[in-house]
């Protein structure tokens, strides 16, 4: 019964069964034809046409496809059936004659999968000129600051000097009434006047006054009987004066009164600090769109680059599959993952669209009636080289320079100027007026016989020679020299709010504002502190990122190279390579998107620190200065 059992699995060995091994070559054989799977070919573009344009990258025309041109478009692709294999074959057409025919270069990836829509190169430093120059947000802070120049004129004209100028003329006539003492009955006066007044920056004002008048005045000959007769006395005046008008307490002081100038220059510098913080923010969003749309592009390189190797591995196993040394299901994964790769090659090119249309967007440019919608970015930085971070120099920059903090600390100097005018508005009021008023006077002189005095009519060259040498006939002042006649006129106004309670409330009201502005910039410090740690901490990290995922690269691609060697001995299956296949784009993944988020890093620390501009040479017209001070005066309100 044993002898019988081997001589049967003996026979069974040795008869030939379907999907044996070949003993000629060793390789499994199928007994039922299956069927060629269909050429790869590339697949044609989304029917989108975009347009030409001189400086842009477009995809070629849509042709059928044709064996032996490698670019053409691509169909998509599908798992072809066993039972879908030709059956009117041409003769010389065969698995062993396909196989025997001299393979074609492999193509490049970019030839391979074309973009389906037009992009254009453009450098980061186009996109940042182009997005300063047509940004209206700017346009509007440089007019914002051009105005803030202008209040800031406006209130350095409230002590400008002013030219004074007037004149008057009257007449009267006054008749006798009854028994009423009458000195004139009637006057008839011409007056001018010119002069200069200016406001003082400690609180007052002073005024020069020049007044000229000629009156001639209708005197009669008996005070108690104007019929008895009249005569007229003409008279000449000429009287400067020099007026002095100043408060003592409140409104008295430089700092006071100038509020108004600082608070147009504290504007001034607000606006300034305002448009550095909106320019440093449209370039940050600018710098960071444009990173997103070069990790498009370099993810779409590598994704073409993996379909393109395995699509390249596709047709190698597609010729050995018909020489009968692979097998169906070999080509048959290889194919699954190619679709796969293929489909995101779409997905990536799909992205790189989003991301040129989003960097567009702030860049501000119109999409009605463009053609070119997609951007191919130039600035590549390939190699990085991470620098040393003093964190705590860092942080220092960021307070020193940082736009945020600089327009919390320009309000609390804006909230000190109030503080100033509020508590110098509690004081009562005292205000002071001194007048010097020297003249010089001509009348007419009557004849008067018993005195023996002759009659003389007056001039204005006497007027103007009794300003410096009058002569006081009296002698009560005993001068007969320059302002021998002369007012002099002093007085003091005071008024004091005894309750006190509106310029109380005003001022306690500007102390708690400025208590609360205080705390807000400790926050924000504290929060600016946090975010550059953050940053650094960032780029330490992608620093590190970078020498670990380069590496990663190398031994991805050496093991690719490696692993595709044993799979042409046969030494490995279409699992391993694609396995490999698998490791490779996931470590260029991996390196790229270290690359970007040091770049990333490094555009948010300096624009924390205010570093961002200048670092990528851009300059603003008109932009501020890093602070010094609090106050842009110099000072500190208190």
């Amino acid at each position: 019964m044993l002898g019988l059992t081997v001589t049967v699995l003996a026979a069974l060995l040795d008869a030939p069964a379907p999907g044996t091994l070949d003993p000629n070559t060793g390789m499994p054989v199928d007994v039922q034809q299956r069927a060629n799977p269909p050429p790869v070919e590339a697949r044609p573009a989304p029917g989108v046409n975009f347009g030409q344009s001189p400086t842009s990258v477009t995809p070629p025309a849509t042709r059928p496809p044709t064996s032996s041109d490698p670019s053409a478009p691509r169909t998509p692709l599908m798992r072809p059936r066993p039972e879908a294999a030709p059956t009117n074959m041409p003769p010389g057409t065969g698995p062993s004659d396909q196989a025997t025919q001299p393979s074609a270069p492999a193509p490049d990836p970019a030839s391979l999968y074309p973009l389906s829509f037009a992009a254009e190169s453009l450098s980061l430093s186009d996109v940042l000129k182009s997005a300063l120059d047509g940004n209206i947000d700017l346009r509007n802070s440089a007019i914002d600051i051009a105005i803030t120049e202008k209040q800031i004129t406006a209130a350095l004209g409230a002590y400008d000097v002013f030219f004074l100028a007037g004149a008057t003329a009257s007449k009267a006539v006054t008749p006798q009434r009854g028994s009423q003492l009458t000195f004139n009955v009637g006057q008839q006066q011409l007056s001018g006047n010119f002069g200069f007044e200016r406001k003082l920056e400690s609180g007052g004002t002073v005024n020069f006054t020049v007044t000229t008048t000629r009156s001639s005045t209708l005197q009669p000959l008996n005070i108690q009987n104007a019929a008895a007769g009249v005569r007229s006395l003409n008279a000449y005046f000429v009287s400067p004066s020099l007026t002095l008008t100043h408060p003592l307490l409140r409104n008295a002081g430089v700092r006071v009164n100038r509020a108004d100038i600082d608070r147009a220059r504290i504007a001034r510098t607000q606006m300034e600090a305002n448009q550095l913080q909106m320019a440093q923010t449209a370039i940050h969003d600018i710098i960071l769109a444009y990173w997103d749309v070069l990790f498009a592009s370099r993810d779409l390189e590598n994704k073409r680059r993996s379909a393109s190797t395995t699509s390249e591995q596709h047709r190698r196993v597609k010729a050995e599959v018909a020489a009968g040394r692979k097998s169906q299901l070999d080509l048959d994964t290889i194919y699954q993952s190619l679709v796969a790769r293929e489909n995101e090659v779409v997905l990536a090119e799909n992205t790189l669209l989003d991301r040129s249309l989003t960097l567009r967007q702030f860049m501000g440019q119109d999409f009605s009636g463009r053609k070119v919608l997609g951007v191919l970015p130039q600035t590549d930085p390939q190699a990085l080289a991470p620098r040393e971070i003093d964190l705590e120099g860092e942080i220092k920059k960021a307070f020193q320079a940082n736009p945020q903090l600089r327009s919390l600390e320009i309000g609390i100097a804006s909230r000190r100027v109030d503080e100033l005018v509020a508590a110098n508005a509690r004081l009562p009021i005292l205000d002071f007026r001194f007048q010097f008023a020297p003249q010089g006077r001509s009348i007419d002189q009557i004849a008067n016989v018993d005195t023996g005095i002759s009659a003389k009519r007056a001039s204005w060259p006497e007027a103007f020679q009794n300003f410096f040498t009058a002569t006081d006939v009296a002698k009560v002042n005993f001068n007969t020299g320059p302002f021998a006649d002369f007012n002099i006129s002093g007085s003091l106004n005071f008024n004091f709010d005894i309750q006190g309670r509106t310029p109380k409330a005003n001022h306690e009201r500007v102390v708690l504002e400025i208590r609360k502005a205080e705390y807000n910039l400790q926050k924000s410090q504290q929060q600016i502190s946090m975010s550059v740690i953050r940053s650094v901490n960032a780029m330490r990290t992608a620093s590190a990122r970078l020498t670990i995922t380069s590496e990663a690269v190398r031994l991805a691609e050496s093991n690719l190279r490696a692993e595709e060697a044993r799979f042409r001995v046969g030494r490995s299956t279409s699992y391993d390579v694609l396995f490999r296949q698998d490791e490779l784009a996931l470590a260029q993944f991996n390196a790229l998107s270290a690359q970007i988020d040091y770049l990333r890093a490094t555009v948010e620390l300096q624009t924390l620190t205010g570093q961002l501009l200048p670092s990528y040479g851009l300059e603003l017209s008109g932009a501020a200065a890093p602070r010094q001070s609090s106050s842009p005066t110099g000072g500190r309100y208190r």
